[in-house]
């Protein structure tokens, strides 16, 4: 006996956008958590306390500005989404470091092992990359319908026979010519085989 393959459901909206306010508040703590910690790190560094601020900014800003431009490229070629994620994951290797540092530096003498203080310091950043990622796959799945019902699709279109049109009235112009099955096919294999690359 053979299984038929498992068609997904197309996803919600209220799926997708809980999805992504979920993302949006776990980004917002990540973002206060690491703030803190990246400002002081700096005023240890020997930074001008006026000015220790703007430290946090440009790191955790790249990381804010490049999970936005992956958002907002989502479902463009991998080329086209290779510099964002680069600058998303140097951006958090930068920041959970440095986090990790402050940690540590912090609690020296303060009972608690250097190792957990470094860790428990670095999960907001960490997380963050999760959720970022979690946040693509949404916003690109909410777009597109479930792929096992397109392939089942073309290939019964391909399969069908073809039927002929009634003539259209004159004052319509030529429609194109239909693509061959064939082709359909091979369009609808190079898609999922771009869904499968991204995900």
């Amino acid at each position: 006996m053979t299984k038929s393959p498992r068609t997904s459901r197309p996803l919600s909206r209220p799926v997708v956008a809980t999805g992504i306010a979920a993302t949006v508040l776990i980004a917002a703590g990540a973002f206060v958590l690491s703030f803190a910690a990246l400002t002081d790190l700096a005023v240890m560094a020997g930074i001008s306390p006026a000015l220790a601020w703007i430290w946090p900014v440009i790191v955790d800003g790249l990381i804010v500005a490049a999970t936005v431009s992956i958002v907002a490229l989502a479902g463009h070629d991998r080329r086209t989404m290779a510099y964002p994620w680069v600058l998303l994951l140097g951006g958090a290797v930068v920041s959970t470091a440095a986090n990790a540092v402050h940690a540590i530096l912090a609690t020296d003498g303060a009972g608690v092992p250097a190792w957990v203080s470094a860790v428990v310091a670095s999960m907001p950043p960490v997380v963050l990359l999760a959720v970022t990622h979690l946040s693509v796959v949404l916003v690109q799945k909410a777009g597109t319908k479930p792929a096992a019902r397109k392939v089942r699709g073309a290939r019964s279109a391909a399969k069908a026979p073809k039927a002929e049109a009634a003539p259209a009235p004159a004052w319509l112009p030529e429609p194109p010519a239909p693509k061959p099955a064939a082709k359909v096919l091979q369009l609808v294999e190079k898609e999922q085989s771009e869904d499968r690359e991204v995900a």
